[in-house]
């Protein structure tokens, strides 16, 4: 009898409780229809969404299922179930990133990480062939006539992260590294951005960035990024300022000219003219015969501009 209980406790130890298993932890938020991420992969932008997808599932805490680190376990194991949960959910996920072509055309897998190794060998580049049409994209890489100047810098950023990580930086020699080598490389990368960001500039910034260049030494790129930000708000003020009335300036300008007198104004009877408008409910002047005002008011007899 006391060897059966011994017997029947060893079992129940070896037994994995789903519910306190962190890995197979379930949030009420978390369903199949959730989309963690924006990104969509559309065939062509399979680094960007690869990267975005396990970052997501990463912060969920279930990057495992995609790269093998929570492999599948036995069907009789206390596990199973949890697991085949989380996989669903998961595989769910996956499929809620793509584009309706593309998810047509992945097979059905009965588990995330096929599927996702499917789509890894279908779309993903050769590293060479990743650096090269990056090195184009940066190439080809203007701001807009009307693009902003930061939507144009956001694109630069995407291109110049995804060149970083294709193409990384060599690993310094000395170990551990005494010479900055670090430092020195990451100021050189600065420094490429600074001249990538300038030289797509569109053509409305020009005297901005000769100014700029002129500079030395050249400014860091969010110096540079702070400068045309504020170079553009003053355009925009500029360009949405109306327009002055033409004839408010020309009265500031006979004011500074002909003072107002001291006494009291002298009347003068100007020689009625039929107006050039025959429309009714307009203002005509008989004074100085313009529309938009009356006899009393105008300048021409109260100030007695008679050039008006």
């Amino acid at each position: 009898m006391t060897n059966n209980t011994a017997t029947s406790t060893s079992d129940n130890s070896q037994i994995i409780d789903p519910s306190k298993n962190t890995i197979y932890s379930y949030a009420h938020v978390e369903n199949p229809g959730l989309k963690i991420t924006s990104t969509e992969f559309n065939g062509h932008n399979y680094e960007e969404w690869s990267q975005d997808f396990l970052l997501a599932l990463l912060a969920k805490g279930k990057s495992g299922f995609l790269d093998g680190t929570i492999p599948k376990p036995a069907s009789t194991d206390a596990t199973y179930a949890s697991w085949q949960l989380q996989n669903a959910l998961v595989t769910a996920w996956l499929f809620n990133t793509l584009d309706s072509t593309i998810k047509r055309s992945i097979s059905k897998r009965p588990e995330a990480k096929q599927v996702w190794l499917d789509i890894r060998s279908r779309f993903c580049q050769n590293n060479d062939a990743r650096i090269y049409r990056l090195q184009a994209d940066l190439v080809a890489c203007h701001q807009g006539h009307t693009e902003t100047i930061m939507a144009y810098y956001s694109r630069l950023i995407t291109l110049w992260d995804e060149s970083s990580e294709a193409d990384p930086v060599p690993s310094c020699p000395c170990n551990p590294c005494s010479c900055s080598w670090v430092s020195i490389v990451d100021a050189w990368r600065e420094r490429n951005k600074v001249r990538d960001f300038l030289i797509g500039l569109d053509e409305r910034f020009d005297t901005a960035r000769s100014q700029l260049l002129g500079i030395n030494p050249l400014p860091t790129l969010n110096l540079i990024y702070n400068r045309l930000l504020q170079e553009e708000s003053v355009r925009s003020l500029s360009t949405n300022k109306p327009e002055s009335c033409p004839d408010s300036m020309a009265f500031a300008t006979r004011m500074s000219h002909n003072p107002r007198p001291s006494g009291p104004p002298q009347t003068h009877h100007p020689r009625p003219t039929k107006p050039d408008n025959d429309d009714p409910n307009r203002p005509y002047c008989i004074a100085c015969r313009r529309h938009g005002h009356l006899y009393p008011v105008c300048f021409r007899v109260m100030w007695e501009f008679p050039d008006w």
